[in-house]
């Protein structure tokens, strides 16, 4: 059990997996020190599974921080050397796209620059319809980066979404636990649902 470690929690698109992630999130607020910073579009969006100010109140509730959602506040995230650990759950395509190809022009990406300045590691979990398709080189090469931990992922929808993949949210503090030993842990790829 993860226990009194200051994480950084980064929050993408992909939103119908953000009622599974917060059922994690829950867990993982109980006995350590949680920050959130969300995605321009987790924070000023309503979708069909949230209200964007319902959400962001689910998460400010867990954590005494405020919620980081601007470049302006990531920017703070590297000289502060506070967190541990980063996690961005879920992490779009685009997102690991951005960080794979050092773009970091949103939130989230600068916020995962600032832990990667500062030597510290970053699990993510990886949501995206196009997984194994074109996405699949920036994700894999994510994979391949010194401080980064993939929490496992399966295809979600093999045969109504053949390159579709997520990763299994239930996994997440056993992946940063590893992750915090510098282990990634395993399998990466797992079977059917």
């Amino acid at each position: 059990m993860l226990k009194d470690k200051r994480i950084l929690f980064g929050i993408c698109g992909s939103f119908c997996n953000h009622a599974k992630v917060l059922d994690e999130i829950k867990s993982l607020c109980e006995c350590n020190d949680v920050q959130f910073v969300v995605s321009e579009n987790v924070f000023a969006t309503d979708t069909r599974f949230f209200k964007a100010e319902e959400f962001l109140n689910q998460l400010q509730q867990l954590s005494t921080h405020p919620i980081l959602h601007t470049i302006q506040e990531a920017e703070q995230i590297g000289p502060r050397k506070y967190f541990d650990l980063m996690v961005i759950a879920p992490m779009t395509a685009s997102v690991a796209s951005k960080i794979a190809n050092g773009d970091y022009d949103h939130p989230v990406t600068l916020a995962a620059k600032a832990m990667l300045r500062n030597k510290k590691n970053i699990v993510f979990g990886i949501a995206t319809n196009d997984g194994l398709g074109s996405s699949a080189k920036n994700i894999f090469s994510l994979l391949n980066y010194r401080n980064f931990y993939a929490i496992p992922f399966r295809q979600d929808a093999p045969f109504e979404k053949e390159r579709s993949i997520v990763a299994d949210w239930s996994l997440i503090e056993e992946t940063c636990q590893k992750a915090l030993e510098n282990e990634q842990i395993q399998p990466i790829l797992l079977g059917g649902n």
